[in-house]
């Protein structure tokens, strides 16, 4: 088929919509219309008009409909959704993510993520976490049961350095090792725990300067010390959410361990380190590396893979292996 003629696909196609869905849309300048599908002829006709207001027994007839399978919304439209979406990710998941375009989910998926993840961040995690830990539990089964969603996702991280860019490409990436990488597929319950892992381990970096941060060198002694002790600082603030298994606090805590002990806050050698730890030392190691800061452009994928190679003593070879598997492909 052509392109044109995809393009044209796409233009005629709808996504159905849940009771759910409809009642996050607003009721009021709804940028586009809904559809009504008639199920005898299989016909598409615009129940609403752009910018207008639905009333009370329109709002009624159609929520009754929703539950029909009845309504719809074009695949064309579905990023003027966003805004509405985005706060309510979990339940588009539920409900209609079978029925997005696989490339308009990732972003969806990619800009979710970056909005719940910037909340914990830079506001407030005892705010933000439940609603951070229900959108990510959501991501990660969704994932779990399509992982070529990962593949579309990865070219949409961010290079340039931030936290909050940083956790999103550590758990993209991180997630892409587990399911693309690997033998066997990991038991969706261990993938969605990992992913907090890979997603929070810098979480006790947040109260640092953003200009700390950005630093590669010239860091004064108290900027070091801090920095060294926020993995211990990343435990202890997740620890008061009561939601962390001991699994990924215990990878949270070791994520700047090294093989050979040279690594911190403990300096525990390779036989004292979980496999998660190891993971998601390699996984951030790897993401700050190619990462740009001011006045440093982001390493290319090939160099920052060859260092981790010839730094042998301090990552599993097989984890930097299934690392580049999934960061460079042909």
């Amino acid at each position: 088929m052509s392109a044109i003629d995809d393009s044209k696909l796409i233009e005629e196609s709808f996504c159905s919509i849940t009771g759910a869905i409809f009642k996050i849309l607003p009721k009021s300048s709804l940028p586009f219309s809904l559809y009504r599908m008639n199920s005898s002829s299989g016909r598409f006709t615009p129940i609403t008009i752009p910018g207008k207001t639905i009333i009370s027994a329109e709002k009624q007839a159609i929520a009754e409909d929703c539950e029909q399978g009845l309504i719809f919304i074009k695949f064309t439209d579905i990023t003027q959704c966003r805004p509405y979406f985005l706060p309510h990710l979990p339940v588009v998941i539920s409900d209609i993510s079978h029925s997005i375009p696989e490339k308009e989910l990732a972003a969806l998926l990619i800009e979710g993520l970056r909005e719940n993840v910037d909340k914990i961040y830079t506001d407030s995690i005892k705010l933000h976490f439940k609603n951070f830990q229900k959108t990510l539990t959501a991501v990660g089964e969704l994932l779990h049961e399509n992982s070529d969603l990962l593949w579309m996702m990865i070219p949409m991280l961010d290079s340039q350095h931030s936290l909050v860019n940083k956790a999103l490409s550590n758990g993209v990436i991180g997630a892409a090792v587990l399911l693309h990488a690997r033998e066997i597929k990991p038991d969706v319950n261990i993938f969605v725990d990992a992913l907090f892992a890979l997603f929070l381990c810098d979480i006790g970096l947040s109260n640092l300067p953003e200009f700390v941060l950005g630093k590669e060198f010239c860091l004064s002694l108290d900027e070091q010390k801090r920095i060294r002790y926020h993995p211990i600082s990343s435990v202890e603030v997740l620890s008061l959410t009561n939601s962390l298994s001991k699994n990924a606090l215990r990878a949270i805590l070791e994520h700047h361990e090294r093989l050979d002990g040279s690594g911190y806050p403990r300096g525990v050698t390779n036989n004292n380190l979980s496999w998660l730890g190891k993971l998601c030392g390699a996984v951030d190691s790897y993401v700050a590396m190619t990462m740009g800061r001011p006045g440093k452009k982001s390493m290319p994928t090939v160099k920052a893979l060859k260092i981790l190679y010839s730094e042998s003593t301090q990552y599993d070879p097989n984890i930097i292996y299934a690392l580049e598997k999934v960061t460079y492909r042909e």
